[in-house]
């Protein structure tokens, strides 16, 4: 089969590493497999601010004249709030194409909404994403969530980890040290910064917290201000390192820690995490919000607790940091659930989707 994946191309970023495992993970399965993709949000650092709308039209343009399209046989398709490769299907509409099969990563694009208002864009995208061949759902959330004709071939499978096997990781430390938890990723309007520390402040029992990713120290984008480094708040220590983390940093992290905790909102845009399929991966359990997918997720390998509530959300970190019964029932049950978070376990439902997405399209032909 000759995959066509089109998604954004540059380091960092949320979208990238999953394209970097799925593009392995196809090639090991015997695709052949070619990426094309932006090298990042349209975002002028010297203007400050979003690039004209012209401009954006023209690199979605450029980025599709890069690919003949009739040498594929199916079209992987990527792209959350930002991306340009969101006017991609608005671009080739009418055009003569392969099957295209959109995985969904996002349940409302921002781009042309918030940062760069252009309501016929807009409603543009929205109708291309709601008209493609067949989906990739990271989860039952999405599937009930997304506009789409019924008939459509589709999958809900989870975002595989983004850390590759054998990736070396620092041990995790014994002795009396308190428990680790952390928490890695975008400050994206979902994360609920105010909320965790609110928690932390009300824990009994001593945690150190691990709060990683580009932009922590940027009250505007989290929502709160938050010391870069280690400060203290009652009886946890919370340590801000606002730096991206590559697999190696975020393999070490996952294996040092105890529990992974996921203070989300609700947001419209929000269809699931995709940091959690690395701590659920390698068997650490998971304290969230029950926003979009993540009971689902989640499962018995942890503790779902109501969004919005700090009290909560103590508790239940309070109860895994002083049961040790109820701790190890938790890790057994996150190391059960592993294996859906596997990269093979992820391409092998993509792939039986693209062969049903073409056969349908030989019987619709």
């Amino acid at each position: 089969m000759r995959i066509l994946l089109v998604g954004p191309n540059h380091p960092g970023g949320s979208i990238p590493p999953y394209l970097d495992v799925l593009q392995a993970g196809l090639a090991a399965a015997g695709a052949h497999v070619e990426r094309v993709g932006s090298d990042g949000p349209p975002y002028d650092p010297e203007r400050g601010g979003f690039r004209p709308t012209s401009e954006i039209v023209a690199a979605a343009r450029a980025l599709l004249s890069q690919v003949d399209l009739g040498a594929f046989d199916v079209v992987s398709l990527h792209f959350g709030n930002l991306e340009v490769e969101q006017l991609l299907p608005v671009l080739w509409s009418g055009a003569r194409r392969p099957p295209v099969v959109y995985h969904v990563h996002s349940l409302a694009w921002t781009l042309f909404d918030r940062h760069c208002p252009d309501p016929r864009l807009r409603a543009a995208v929205a109708q291309a994403a709601a008209s493609m061949d067949g989906y990739v759902f990271f989860g039952g959330h999405a599937a009930r969530t997304l506009s789409r004709p019924p008939y459509v071939p589709a999958a809900t499978c989870f975002l595989p980890t983004t850390i590759p096997p054998c990736t070396p990781a620092s041990p995790r430390p014994r002795g009396d040290l308190p428990r680790l938890a952390s928490l890695y990723g975008y400050p994206a309007p979902w994360k609920d910064a105010a909320r965790l520390v609110d928690a932390l402040a009300r824990l009994r029992h001593p945690v150190r917290f691990h709060l990683a990713g580009p932009f922590w120290d940027d009250p505007a984008q989290v929502g709160a201000v938050l010391p870069v480094g280690v400060s203290r708040h009652g009886v946890a220590e919370l340590t801000v390192t606002p730096a991206y983390l590559d697999a190696p940093a975020r393999a070490s992290l996952v294996a040092r820690t105890s529990v992974a905790v996921f203070p989300y909102r609700p947001a419209a845009t929000f269809q699931g995490s995709g940091a959690i399929a690395d701590y659920l991966a390698h068997g650490v359990p998971v304290v969230a919000a029950d926003v979009a997918n993540m009971a689902e997720l989640v499962a018995d390998a942890g503790v779902i607790v109501p969004p919005g509530d700090p009290a909560a959300l103590a508790a239940a970190l309070d109860r895994f940091l002083g049961d040790a019964g109820h701790r190890q029932r938790l890790a057994d049950a996150a190391a059960a659930r592993a294996g859906l978070f596997r990269r093979d376990t992820h391409t092998a439902a993509c792939l039986d989707l693209y062969e049903r997405v073409l056969t349908r399209r030989k019987v619709v032909a």
